[in-house]
């Protein structure tokens, strides 16, 4: 079956709710996103250090707008303030020691699970940060405020950066990958442990595999051998991401705003063969539908299996990835549908990770000054290519 993108999808509202267990809409909670337990969140604006500067908040445009959200408001400056001639600078002076500390708490997790598959991530995305107030304020009281960061970017912002960023920066095309995320609770009496099963399609059969990879030390699940190819299929299960820092940065004279995010991912290698064989049942009854959010459904019953495990939601994924000598760029169109709280959509979002960066924060004994001035290189990099629908 073809990828059909979401923009060109029809409403089917009663394939929709079918696709829903109904189980899962009253017994779990969103448990998507899982902090440390010394987890570091910080907000920044760059643009205005005066706590008595006053911020109008205004409605945020339809295309930074979730679907699940009413009426969200967006930061917009009400008066001129001198423009900063190098904010790069000022934003690593704000968040170097932040960093520094989160990266180190994140370290612990390879410590903690020495015997596993951990990931240590530094990401920079971008988006809008959208508060939950109204009027006129000061960025005193504007702190106060909830705030969430929305990573929906516009499609001229993708287009912009396909076009002009990836060909200015030297940037070269890694590949393209069409998944599907199956979310899965592994056990009920848990539901804040989610198994995360990547999958591709096998267009011949209409069903899911689980991902395919040769270079992957994952369970062996099948080999499939003929004239032409050896292909090794593997279970890549991963379990929810761990948050450890969150650097926020409203930037007052850019189009868009930056998050500087730290976390650490544990992929499954220790899955006995019953808890491979389960997790098989669960995506091998899946159903593609293109019309549905996340583009799957499970027929009444078959979303759940062994009393342990249940589907909770999935993702569908086309991502483009490029790679320079330092950093690592995706593009990536995404339609998410979880079935605890019977919400979704879809988004376009771009997000950077700083490879060189983060090799240099995980090095035993670091120079400060070295993560300083890679910090100062990647963040002006960000200023001149990443924060403005174009360049």
């Amino acid at each position: 079956m073809s990828y059909v993108p979401p923009h060109k999808r029809h409403e089917n509202v009663a394939a929709r709710a079918s696709s829903v267990p109904p189980s899962l809409l009253t017994k779990h909670k969103n448990t998507k996103i899982i902090y440390a337990n010394d987890f570091i969140s910080r907000w920044f604006l760059v643009g205005s250090e005066d706590n008595n500067n006053n911020f109008q908040l205004v409605p945020v445009s339809s295309e930074w707008r979730r679907e699940s959200e009413d009426k969200p408001l967006v930061m917009l400056v009400k008066s001129e303030f001198g423009k900063l001639e190098t904010p790069w600078l000022w934003v690593a002076e704000k968040v170097e020691n932040d960093l520094m500390l989160g990266f180190s708490r994140a370290k612990k997790t390879l410590l903690r699970y020495a015997s596993e598959d951990i990931n240590l991530r530094l990401f920079a995305r971008f988006g809008k940060a959208v508060f939950n107030g109204d009027g006129n304020v000061t960025k005193s009281v504007l702190e106060k405020f909830k705030k969430t960061f929305h990573t929906n970017v516009p499609k001229s912002y993708v287009e912009n950066i396909a076009y002009g960023v990836v060909p200015k920066m030297g940037f070269s095309v890694e590949e393209t990958k069409e998944l599907y995320h199956v979310k899965v609770v592994l056990d009920n009496t848990r539901p804040d442990i989610t198994i995360s099963c990547k999958c591709t399609v096998d267009q011949q059969r209409k069903r899911l595999n689980f991902y395919k990879a040769s270079c992957f030390f994952f369970p062996l699940l099948v080999f499939k051998n003929d004239v032409r190819s050896f292909v090794v299929y593997f279970l890549q299960a991963e379990l929810n991401a761990l948050r450890h820092l969150i650097l926020d940065v409203s930037c007052l004279d850019q189009d868009l705003d930056m998050r500087l995010s730290v976390d650490s991912k544990r992929t499954l290698t220790n899955l006995s063969e019953n808890e491979t064989k389960n997790l098989r049942e669960l995506t091998d009854s899946a159903v593609i539908d293109p019309s549905v959010k996340g583009g799957l459904k499970w027929g009444l019953g078959k979303s759940s299996c062994a009393d342990r495990y249940s589907v909770c939601g999935v993702w569908h994924t086309v991502t483009t990835t490029y790679r320079n000598s330092s950093l690592r760029l995706q593009v990536r169109e995404a339609d998410r549908y979880d079935f605890r709280t019977g919400t979704g959509g879809t988004s376009r979002e771009v997000f950077l990770k700083l490879k060189a960066l983060s090799k240099l924060l995980k090095e035993e004994s670091v120079e400060r000054k070295c993560v300083s001035d890679m910090l100062k290189d990647c963040l002006k990099t960000v200023w001149d290519c990443f924060l403005k629908k174009q360049v």
